[in-house]
């Protein structure tokens, strides 16, 4: 008994379709947020974390934000409070440092500090200083004024794109 050639045909465009041809997990994806998008061509390779993996990174920054925090001595006039944020668009934690006067009635007599530091390191990437006498320091990011490393220090720690060096 001879297979008629239809049948012969209809099977074969049958196995076709059943055999991906080029195909990538890409297609098969459901759209992703922006910044899991950020993330993926901000760091070549990076996946960003899951949700259970980016709480867990995050609890991991708050330890390391209060082991900054604890390592940091000031003088007994002044006060200090750390925010630590996990940047998964850099796939980094980054603590925020700051120290100001412990009594608001000083306030004008000791510089008030912002510092940012790699929560991974503890490295200094950039701080903003403003002095009594109105005078600010600054350094990081390239910057060549206060605004400049203020925003790019706001930036990391809002999860933003963020390149210190």
């Amino acid at each position: 008994m001879r297979t008629p050639k239809w049948h012969t045909t209809a099977l074969l465009l049958a196995a076709a379709t059943l055999v991906p041809a080029g195909c990538t997990s890409e297609h098969a994806t459901t759209p992703t947020p922006p910044q899991a998008e950020a993330a993926k061509a901000a760091t070549p390779g990076f996946v960003p974390p899951t949700a259970e993996q980016a709480y867990r990174l995050q609890d991991d920054c708050s330890h390391r934000g209060e082991a900054i925090l604890r390592d940091n001595l000031i003088g007994s006039a002044l006060t200090q409070v750390q925010v630590s944020r996990y940047n998964a668009v850099t796939n980094r934690c980054y603590v925020r440092l700051e120290v100001h006067a412990k009594n608001l009635d000083e306030w004008e007599k000791h510089d008030n500090a912002t510092y940012l530091k790699d929560g991974q390191t503890g490295e200094l990437l950039a701080f903003i200083t403003v002095k009594p006498s109105g005078g600010k320091a600054f350094l990081g990011f390239g910057c060549d004024d206060f605004g400049c490393v203020a925003d790019k220090m706001a930036a990391c720690m809002s999860g933003k794109e963020c390149d210190p060096e």
